[in-house]
């Protein structure tokens, strides 16, 4: 903390010594202005040897700044979500699911936000079909992520392959290990992906599997008609945490 200050202090110095320089009236005769100018020019010497490290420790204290901005940092849900919620799902997000010892990912398309089991209480809603490999995490543990990512071959990737294309693999998650992704855990233990903009972890509530004694019109009907990964199971997860770019 010393040495910013003291950067301030002699680049102060300098800029009052150069306007010494520049001032055409002296004070005493001609030998006093000679005798104030070797004076200031000392001054300005020592100034200017002084600060010639302010410039990098400046540009240091800058990309350190930048550094920390790229890092995901928490935010408030029900203050700070600026998103939609009709249309926050159609972003294709990723939806993570399992703790330190072995997880997976989907792309998911669907889902709901607002709160339930009280007005405080944030919730999400996301859906997966039993016949994803994603739904048997979903159904062995307790807590997710949904997650957000700039690069748009990530939920591709995600939506195309499947989990169990790598179950023989003795690492965690290798389904992100082969997407290229690096694997993070919340202080809960929840994983999620250090590449991702926006991370949201919940912890299930409710669970209801649905049935066709379910429906209340055409429409479930009529989508789920032929549909080979059957009819999608209902999570609501209370938000524990929020992190965003």
């Amino acid at each position: 903390m010393f040495s910013v200050y003291a950067c301030y202090f002699f680049s102060l110095l300098k800029k009052i010594a150069y306007f010494c320089i520049q001032f055409n009236e002296c004070i005493s005769n001609e030998n006093n202005c000679f005798t104030m100018k070797k004076t200031i020019g000392i001054v300005l010497l020592i100034a200017t040897v002084l600060t010639a490290g302010c410039g990098t420790k400046q540009e240091q204290r800058n990309t350190n700044d930048t550094t920390m901005n790229n890092e995901l940092k928490p935010f408030d849900v029900q203050k700070d979500f600026s998103d939609n919620g009709f249309t926050f799902f159609t972003k294709n997000l990723v939806l993570c699911v399992g703790d330190s010892t072995e997880s997976n990912a989907m792309t998911i398309g669907w889902g709901a936000i607002g709160n339930y089991l009280g007005h405080e209480r944030p919730a999400v809603t996301v859906y997966v079909a039993p016949g994803r490999y994603t739904y048997e995490f979903m159904e062995r543990h307790q807590r997710f992520t949904i997650m957000e990512f700039d690069d748009p071959e990530v939920w591709q990737f995600f939506g195309k392959r499947s989990g169990r294309e790598f179950a023989d693999s003795t690492v965690a998650d290798p389904k992100a290990a082969a997407a290229g992704l690096h694997v993070a855990y919340t202080e809960n233990g929840t994983p999620y992906y250090e590449e991702a903009s926006l991370v949201i972890e919940c912890e299930t509530m409710t669970a209801w599997h649905q049935s066709e004694g379910d429906f209340r019109s055409a429409t479930p009907k009529e989508w789920y008609n032929g549909f080979e990964a059957g009819i999608h199971a209902v999570y609501i997860g209370e938000v524990l945490g929020a992190w965003k770019r």
